[in-house]
């Protein structure tokens, strides 16, 4: 069946809730990391689920603002090399 022009009927799900990244595992080895969202909250899981936290809607900021100030911390680190 063809669709009406340029819809295709296969298409990501909107809004995404789901984003898969590749980390390290204990061990040092390739493995995958996932961030979720769901029901107004934030889920990070660590390789196996292993490891992982929620973050309710109030603590997102505060991750937010202390995550992009680690990223400028490895940024200055790798700058003075």
């Amino acid at each position: 069946m063809a669709s009406s022009a340029g819809e295709s009927p296969v298409q990501e799900s909107q809004p995404r809730r789901e984003w898969l990244l590749r980390c390290r595992d204990s061990r040092g080895e390739l493995a995958v990391c996932s961030i979720g969202v769901g029901a107004g909250e934030l889920g990070v899981c660590g390789p196996d689920d292993t490891e992982s936290f929620r973050l309710h809607p109030w603590e997102v900021a505060a991750f937010r603002r202390a995550f992009d100030e680690a990223i400028a911390q490895v940024e200055a680190d790798l700058a003075a090399r």
